[in-house]
């Protein structure tokens, strides 16, 4: 296990990162959460407080408040009413809505029934403030980082959340380096052999920081040859990608061919305009050879949602024989392309790559916005909430079990019935909502908890509950039961 990092040395830190006028403050916060922590340990070697150190220090290394610190300080702690209370009194009610949107995240990634895409939506859904889903993914990548120390009992499903639920949740966030890192550990440890083979395969092929920089080099001089000034990013493509694009080919993982992808290194190059743009790849051209079948030229041809680049596989035999990708566009398009209209995020959350432009996805943009001021805000205020609305059309009650049920906004508790299940929706007899006696055509809402009472002997709704349903599905469902009743 790697060595622990002395709390004293984390306060420093900790410190040195908050403008002087606050660090009063911190001192008071980090002194109430040793003494509530006292010598206690997270698992087996950490101690807690230094946990929580690290996980303040992060948030505030990206640019949150000093709240969303003093949050992460005492998410650890056993938050009953009384300990609330307190907070609230010694530091902030603001610290404690922080604590409770903690408490939503976890209550949505308890069940292992309910689907990734759903629990995220439905973290994304309660959290108007989304400062906890900050908390709880750095959180996340903690544990990640301490694996070793986790109970057995505890790593599988750690592993799973932190690939399907928080790296999805950073992306949303535009946390790259965040996602790429919780992606490379996690799945390190998830799936081993799997993460071995292809750390094996990439060095056999060379596919380091030193063939990325060979490779930057020729970029740089096409560029310079075409006598623009573009922006220039580079990446290797991290193992988790490379697996999710490949496990549809490889089944035994001992010699993954990985060659069969085209981006396994790629560059993304930022013009001023597009008539810089095609300057650019007639240099590359006149070095490279490019892969004429798959060059997309979505400049003059856009996606239907609105996507603008040109891109292409090209490789320079000088380097290697391998081809790599190449992706040329305009400032603006690049904007667009990641939070605008055409954002992957849009197209992840449409489901459809025929998706066309639409401005339901404006949240992508407009959660940067939010970041960025809070960036401006946190170096004179002590709170600045990062609020966000997103698919406010939709609700996510659950099921008893803990699983999540998305519904539609205004769906009611026979609609509720009908989701679980078309023969359950049938026999639907009563319900309740958080305990408490419910009518079928009673609206549902987020974080409600809908049990469902089912009369084995009922078969279809008569056609007065056609009033309790808002789902079309739901009213299609019954009005077909009901003419195979007939007959």
């Amino acid at each position: 296990m790697k060595k622990q990092t002395p709390t004293g040395v984390l306060k420093k830190r900790i410190e040195s990162l908050v403008p002087d006028v606050f660090v009063e403050d911190l001192r008071k916060a980090i002194s109430f959460a040793e003494a509530t922590y006292k010598d206690k340990h997270r698992y087996k070697e950490e101690l807690m407080i230094d946990h929580v150190l690290k996980i303040s220090i992060s948030l505030l290394q990206e640019g949150l408040d000093l709240n969303t610190a003093f949050a992460s300080l005492f998410h650890e702690m056993h938050l009953d009413e009384k300990t609330k209370k307190e907070i609230s009194e010694l530091f902030s009610q603001d610290v404690v809505d922080i604590l409770d949107g903690i408490t939503k995240i976890k209550k949505g990634t308890n069940s292992t029934d309910s689907n990734p895409l759903i629990i995220i939506k439905y973290i994304l859904n309660t959290s108007k403030d989304l400062r906890a889903v900050y908390l709880k993914t750095y959180d996340t990548l903690h544990d990640i980082l301490t694996f070793e120390e986790i109970p057995e009992e505890e790593k599988k499903s750690k592993l799973y959340k932190a690939l399907n639920v928080y790296a999805v949740l950073a992306e949303y966030l535009h946390l790259e380096g965040l996602k790429a890192e919780l992606e490379q550990m996690a799945f390190k440890h998830y799936l081993p052999l799997e993460y071995q083979s292809i750390t094996n395969k990439m060095k056999a092929l060379q596919i380091c920081p030193k063939m990325l920089n060979r490779y930057m080099g020729i970029v740089k001089e096409c560029t310079k040859e075409s006598k623009v000034k573009p922006e220039i990013q580079s990446r290797i493509k991290n193992k988790y990608s490379i697996y999710n694009k490949l496990k549809k080919y490889e089944k035994e993982w001992i010699d993954p061919n990985i060659r069969r992808l085209d981006d396994l290194i790629a560059f993304r190059i930022l013009a001023s305009d597009e008539d810089s743009c095609y300057l650019i790849i007639e240099k590359l051209m006149d070095r490279g050879e490019i892969n004429e079948e798959r060059f997309d030229d979505y400049i003059s041809n856009p996606k239907p949602n609105g996507y603008k680049a040109v891109q292409f596989p090209i490789k320079f035999p000088e380097i290697s024989d391998m081809y790599i990708e190449i992706q040329i566009l305009t400032e603006q398009m690049y904007q667009e392309n990641t939070f605008g209209k055409a954002s992957h995020i849009a197209y992840k959350a449409s489901k459809s790559r025929f998706a066309k432009p639409s401005n339901k996805y404006d949240w992508v943009k407009d959660i940067q916005d939010e970041i960025a001021k809070s960036r401006k805000a946190t170096k004179e205020q002590k709170s600045y909430p990062i609020k966000c609305h997103i698919f406010e059309d939709e609700v996510f009650p659950f099921t008893p079990k803990g699983k999540i049920i998305p519904l539609d906004k205004g769906d009611t508790v026979l609609d509720f019935a009908f989701k679980l299940h078309t023969d359950i929706g049938n026999s639907t007899e009563s319900a309740k909502i958080n305990g408490k006696p419910a009518k079928l055509g009673q609206e549902v809402s987020t974080g409600d908890i809908v049990e469902i009472r089912v009369d084995k002997n009922k078969t279809y709704q008569k056609d007065t509950t056609l009033k309790y349903a808002n789902s079309l599905t739901t009213i299609n469902k019954i009005k077909k039961k009901l003419k195979e009743e007939v007959k």
